[in-house]
């Protein structure tokens, strides 16, 4: 049947710190399954119910108020099959960077970091064991691994993970800083369906320091050397290098180019670009500066050299490129 829905809502589930929710779309409105959440086993026929009732309401057209607003509701024929095709680890928050544009520590703020450095959390895998029994996981499953620095959590834990996800044949996607090197993740993209996400931001390390806040320039591109090397002979596998523009700060042509001379140094073969999330909810609409056009414009014209733009920006692009200059 054919309604408005939402991808998310139906078939996703992000496994944070305190809540699970069934999207990451905001931090200010988002739909949430359980508050609270603390690791303990979850009512699986509350979810089901759960679910079903907010399929009825799309049906009629009455969507709850995280989402009515939200982009990703489409009208199209759904599969209301039950099970997850996507699910997002995030439930430690440790982090060996401190961004100056983190959301989850509101912009890096020093007393925020520190806790989300030191805050204790439970054991995923309960639940993971628990969804895997109840089949809630559908055929090639794809798990998101982030939250903190994944290359950071406690001993065994990330193998226990991979190897939990490639039993059931799922795919891994990584976010990681790359400062710290993890063999686990070295493997998995030796052997499995990886993919491996890092964002440096940076062609040159003042830059990088200036917002990362924290030494490790030289290590990221070495690791990055290293992690690329084991997807050479796995086709299922991939490393991204991010750069992430902060206007005012590196966007301009001498920090892209730069910053794509490297990635061509330890032969990255995906560059993805986006712009800082709290400068496009407040600018998207507005006149861009000529440093901004011009990187714009510079990445832009990579296309064939696999740089590609995110998706929450490539709708903006053609705009900004012909938008007037402040």
């Amino acid at each position: 049947m054919k309604f408005k829905c939402c991808e998310w809502a139906l078939s996703h589930l992000v496994i944070n710190a305190d809540d699970l929710t069934y999207c990451c779309a905001s931090f200010d409105k988002k739909l949430t399954f359980i508050e609270k959440y603390n690791g303990e086993l979850i009512d699986i026929d509350s979810y089901i119910e759960n679910r079903k009732n907010f399929i009825e309401n799309c049906k009629q057209n009455k969507f709850p108020e995280a989402c009515k607003d939200c982009p990703t509701l489409e009208e199209r024929d759904w599969d209301e099959t039950l099970g997850f095709i996507d699910v997002s680890i995030s439930n430690r928050t440790k982090c060996s960077c401190n961004c100056t544009y983190c959301i989850i520590s509101d912009g890096g703020k020093d007393e925020i970091k520190k806790y989300l450095n030191t805050r204790s959390t439970y054991d995923v895998k309960p639940l993971l064991n628990q969804l895997r029994e109840n089949n809630m996981f559908k055929p090639g499953c794809h798990f998101i691994i982030g939250g903190g620095e994944c290359a950071e959590y406690p001993k065994g834990e990330l193998k226990w993970l991979i190897d939990f996800i490639f039993d059931q044949k799922g795919s891994i996607e990584f976010l990681s800083a790359g400062i710290t090197y993890s063999d686990d993740i070295y493997q998995a993209l030796k052997t499995g369906k990886t993919k491996l996400k890092v964002s440096v931001d940076a062609g040159t390390k003042k830059v990088y320091e200036q917002i990362k806040r924290v030494k490790g320039f030289d290590a990221v591109w070495k690791n990055l050397k290293k992690y690329i090397q084991a997807t050479k002979n796995n086709n299922n596998a991939e490393v991204t290098i991010k750069y992430i523009i902060i206007p005012g700060v590196n966007d301009n042509l001498k920090e892209a180019k730069e910053f794509i001379k490297n990635c061509k140094k330890v032969k990255c073969s995906s560059i993805e670009i986006n712009v800082e999330f709290y400068w496009i909810s407040n600018n998207f609409d507005k006149p861009i500066s000529n440093s901004l056009k011009e990187t714009l414009q510079y990445f832009n014209s990579l296309k064939k050299e696999n740089v590609f733009f995110s998706s929450n920006i490539s709708s903006h692009i053609t705009s900004w490129l012909k938008t007037n200059i402040v």
